[in-house]
């Protein structure tokens, strides 16, 4: 195996445990990697704002890593905040995703100016995320015309609702929105919505050109569908053991969960223990 210079973590029931915290163990993990030269690239769906204290906790800026948003759609160097890369959602889509949200009676979350904007801030689902990020909730009645008043559209959709209808109105929406959206469900009540072409395997691929890098040299721990592309992508593309089925079926190795440090297990047999 290739040395390992990269990992890329996904946050939510990867990286951090049920309690949304980093565990002791990990930390010192992912620290000693750092300083052996490894750089860490925070790969998440959540927006930049609901991952910096994350990278922070982590010393990202120091150590030259990376912060990945809305699964890909922007991608940042954590040492002095410089914007690599971003895909906006197309502006003709917004109003169909916000005519959908009605039609389906799925709450509808987006990110803009530090803020939550949605068409339903009292959902639980929604209050949940806010909470998550640290972010205030602006609710909108008409969230289209809000979204068309800003000077560009937003990179990420969050579709929210219990799991049964969201598994439903995902596959409707992947037919819907077929070569024009990238609709897949990140946690059974989180469905993420981003441009055509873009996930977090787009944007590894942009971090490593950058690195003159290869995936042969990349390591990436996730636990969701939306994890798919990146843990094929990488040279050692690992599940958590709480992912779900199709993941842990396309990694080449399953870890410990994400209450059991689980990336501190994986990088003990497969980092610490290189030659």
């Amino acid at each position: 195996m290739d040395t390992i210079k990269f990992i890329a973590l996904d946050l939510d029931g990867t990286l951090t445990d049920s309690s949304k915290h980093i565990t002791p163990r990990t930390l010192q993990a992912l620290y000693a990697a750092q300083e052996q030269g490894v750089k860490l690239i925070i790969a998440s769906g959540r927006p930049p704002e609901g991952i910096a204290p994350i990278a922070q906790e982590l010393r990202l800026a120091s150590r030259g890593g990376y912060i990945m948003a809305y699964n890909g759609g922007e991608v940042s160097r954590a040492m002095d905040g410089a914007l690599l890369y971003r895909c906006c959602l197309p502006s003709e889509a917004l109003g169909e995703v916000c005519a959908w949200s009605r039609r389906l009676g799925l709450p509808l979350v987006t990110h803009a100016d530090g803020n939550i904007l949605t068409n339903a801030p009292f959902n639980d689902h929604v209050v949940r995320n806010a909470a998550i990020n640290g972010m205030p909730v602006v609710g909108s009645d008409a969230l289209e015309q809000t979204l068309q008043r800003l000077p560009q559209p937003p990179v990420k959709f969050l579709m929210v609702g219990e799991a049964g209808p969201l598994a439903e109105a995902e596959r409707l929406l992947q037919s819907v929105f077929a070569g024009r959206l990238e609709v897949c469900r990140s946690t059974p009540n989180f469905m993420e919505i981003v441009a055509a072409g873009i996930d977090k395997s787009g944007a590894l691929k942009r971090i490593l050109q950058v690195e003159d890098a290869s995936p042969a040299q990349l390591m990436a721990f996730g636990d969701g569908d939306n994890d798919l592309g990146m843990i094929r992508y990488a040279g050692m593309g690992i599940a958590m053991a709480n992912a779900t089925p199709r993941l842990r079926e396309a990694a080449r190795f399953v870890t410990l969960d994400n209450d059991s440090d689980g990336i501190a297990h994986a990088l003990d047999i497969f980092y610490f223990r290189q030659e």
